[in-house]
């Protein structure tokens, strides 16, 4: 019962990241973070462990990636308001490479707190 209340709990923040990521960002950092969860669900949720700690580790890389995604836009408004409009350009190529950066860490650190297989039958000796 608590880990299907966990669940749900975090699975609402999920959700609150991804609305809030649209509405006070702009619609590429929801873009993104719906890649990183498309990623996260389809890579981890076949992997040992409960659900409420993959949920957990979801919610908590949706969180990561709200505050990258809200620096990039600061250093992105910053940059155009200092050096014009050819750092828009500069952005457009950056900010996936950025994006990438961090969803690869995540996911990569999100590997190592969830438990590792067991095998079935050790490896024969000849």
């Amino acid at each position: 019962m608590v880990n299907l209340l966990a669940s749900g709990l975090l699975l609402e923040i999920i959700a609150l990241c991804l609305i809030y990521s649209y509405l006070l960002i702009d619609s590429e950092s929801m873009i993104s973070l719906l890649v990183f969860d498309f990623l996260f669900l389809s890579l981890n949720f076949y992997l040992n462990g409960k659900t409420a700690l993959k949920l957990g580790l979801l919610a908590l890389g949706n969180l990561v990636g709200i505050l990258c995604n809200l620096i990039f836009f600061s250093f992105h408004t910053v940059g155009v308001a200092y050096f014009g409009g050819w750092f828009n350009v500069l952005y457009a190529i950056s900010y996936p490479i950025l994006n990438m950066l961090w969803i690869v860490s995540f996911w990569s650190l999100s590997l190592a707190a969830l438990p590792k297989p067991q095998y079935a039958k050790p490896a024969e000796t000849s």
